[in-house]
């Protein structure tokens, strides 16, 4: 059986798809992403467990961000297999990626609406209705979903068309990296959403 986890909630729906596994033996589960997966450690993995096929897992992370040419030779490998399959990718899947395993059961994670709605009124002079929508999608803590879509929003802004001065659009996103990495380190010296709001205002005045 295989099972797909995609979608823009991140945060849950790797939480699911890791549950879906991490209870089970080591031993029984081949967890490889898209960096490191290798036809020969699935082939081993799958021969040297075929007495126990069924209890036998592959899990794969980003499945769709491995290289068409290898994809091309592991799709056959996986639909033919016996073990369970459990496959994550960081963003939401289109119709025909899904396609690739027709008789996948797909759970699919939405994001909340009111993020996007909150990405959406960054705009120049929209101080006051972005933190207004802003504080929501924090109380519903929502902000490291948040986070993510924003910076990829500001990323390709930068290399399009975009509203903001491309200057001050830059030292937004590099301070933005900086943030991320002191809240991941444990060095930011203030809560993370009041980090982001100051690093956002420039963007908003």
């Amino acid at each position: 059986m295989i099972t797909i986890f995609h979608g823009d909630d991140l945060s849950l729906s790797r939480q699911v798809y890791l549950s879906s596994f991490e209870k089970i033996d080591k031993s029984q589960v081949l967890h490889l992403d898209s960096k490191n997966t290798n036809l020969d450690q699935i082939n081993n993995f799958l021969q040297g467990g075929s007495l126990f096929a069924e209890s036998l897992l592959i899990a794969i992370d980003n499945f769709f961000s491995i290289s068409k040419s290898t994809q091309t030779k592991l799709i056959p490998l996986l639909l033919n297999s016996k073990v369970n399959i459990v496959l994550w990718q960081d963003k939401a899947l289109t119709p025909v990626q899904l396609k690739t395993f027709p008789t996948a059961t797909i759970q699919r994670f939405k994001a909340d609406n009111q993020i996007f709605t909150c990405i959406n009124s960054l705009k120049p002079h929209n101080l006051s209705r972005f933190t207004k929508l802003y504080h929501g999608v924090c109380a519903k803590g929502l902000y490291d979903l948040f986070f993510y879509l924003l910076k990829g929003t500001i990323r390709r802004q930068l290399i399009s068309r975009s509203s903001f001065s491309q200057i001050v659009l830059l030292k937004t996103y590099l301070q933005m990296i900086e943030l991320e990495y002191q809240y991941k380190s444990g060095q930011l010296s203030l809560p993370a959403d009041i980090a982001l709001e100051r690093v956002l205002l420039p963007l908003l005045r």
